[in-house]
This record gives C-alpha cells, structure tokens and sequence, in this order.
C-alpha cells in the first residue's frame, strides 16, 4: 500500500502548477505529503471533508458510490482542491 500511495504523492507532485499534495484518511490520519503540504493539517482536511459530506446528507441530496467530491477554495491567485475518494 505504501508503494501504491508514494506513486500517487509523486505523479500527482510532477502535475504541472502542484505545489503540494497530501494524503489523508477518514480518521484525519496523514499516509503521505509531498511539497508544500504540511502532514498536520491531515485532521483538519479531514474535518472539512466530513463536515462538507454532513451538509449534503442534511440537503437531502443521495451520493452514491462513483461520486467524488470535490471542495476547491480560492485564496487570492491561488488555488485548493480537496478531493475525496
């Protein structure tokens, strides 16, 4: 699993325009970052992540497996994306 996680860090790392990547579980556990991405901000990615998941339950709206939501927020010229999976 470790060789599975450190080739996504690296491909996604070598993307054009990637600063940083990070890995996290659903628990806020970092299994990996690269770049910029700093390994202790894993809780609080996952914190947004669940609470993002906890609004659409509460919308009503059904997520079925194949979705992967995305959350992007913009910061000046910059850009973030968290991605679930």
């Amino acid at each position: 699993m470790e060789t599975g996680i450190n080739n996504i860090l690296n491909k996604l790392t070598d993307s054009e325009g990637v600063l940083g990547v990070l890995i996290a579980d659903e628990h806020g556990l970092c299994l990996g970052a690269r770049g910029i991405a700093k390994a202790s901000s894993a809780g609080f990615i996952a914190s947004i992540a669940a609470h993002a998941k906890e609004l659409t339950e509460l919308k009503g709206d059904a997520i079925s497996k194949d979705d992967t939501p995305t959350i992007s927020v913009e910061y000046g010229n910059k850009y973030v994306f968290l991605s679930f999976f």
